[in-house]
């Protein structure tokens, strides 16, 4: 008796795990929650590489655009139209906030006698939290890329900082980065020749930077 419930059990047992190997129902159910979580992660992936492959872009229009501007002024510019070129940068990023961006406008000369030296005359910082400017008359050594400028050249140099600050991946880049700012910079640097002659920056009280002393 005991001999055939025990055979009994056992094949129900057989026929009630043939019936799970052989049945098909919930097989896509259970296909789709393996697959979601990896077509989320792509489609998330997607939407921000193509998000700051964007911003870098507008980036690159700003360095451009600030560079191309400055190099075309005539022997003389004033801060006041270097602020109004910075602002012009601001206005590439839209819809982007332009606060976490910045820029740096320089003129730099090189050397009459060597190439390799070179200094920069006038320096122009433009933040854009609170879209503040400052501008500066220097003589300060500045290292160009190799045979960039010939001698007693001078060139316009925009570079351009973004804070980039992902829409979704925040949270991991914050867990990620050393200063936990969960931000990623993007730069774009831009050497552009005068379109004449160097544009020498004026000062407040209106008279140009001076040259540099090599």
């Amino acid at each position: 008796m005991l001999r055939q419930s025990i055979e009994t059990t056992v094949t129900r047992a057989r026929h009630f795990f043939g019936r799970c190997r052989d049945s098909c129902e919930g097989v896509a159910a259970i296909e789709f929650a393996f697959i979601v979580p990896i077509m989320a992660v792509m489609f998330i992936g997607a939407v921000e590489m193509s998000q700051v492959i964007t911003v870098d872009r507008r980036v690159n229009q700003v360095a451009s655009s600030t560079a191309d501007l400055v190099a075309r002024a005539d022997t003389q510019i004033s801060q006041t139209e270097i602020g109004d070129i910075m602002r012009v940068g601001g206005y590439v990023m839209v819809p982007y906030s332009q606060a976490p961006m910045q820029i740096v406008l320089r003129n730099v000369t090189s050397s009459p006698s060597d190439a390799a030296n070179a200094k920069q005359s006038w320096i122009c910082t433009y933040s854009g939290t609170g879209q503040s400017q400052a501008c500066n008359c220097t003589n300060t050594t500045y290292t160009l890329p190799s045979n960039l400028v010939t001698t007693n050249d001078s060139v316009v140099v925009a570079e351009v900082t973004y804070l980039y600050k992902p829409l979704i991946f925040d949270y991991f880049m914050k867990r990620g980065t050393n200063n936990g700012s969960g931000t990623y910079t993007l730069s774009d640097t831009i050497y552009l020749k005068p379109r004449s002659q160097a544009a020498m920056l004026l000062q407040s009280n209106n008279t140009p930077c001076p040259s540099p002393t090599f």
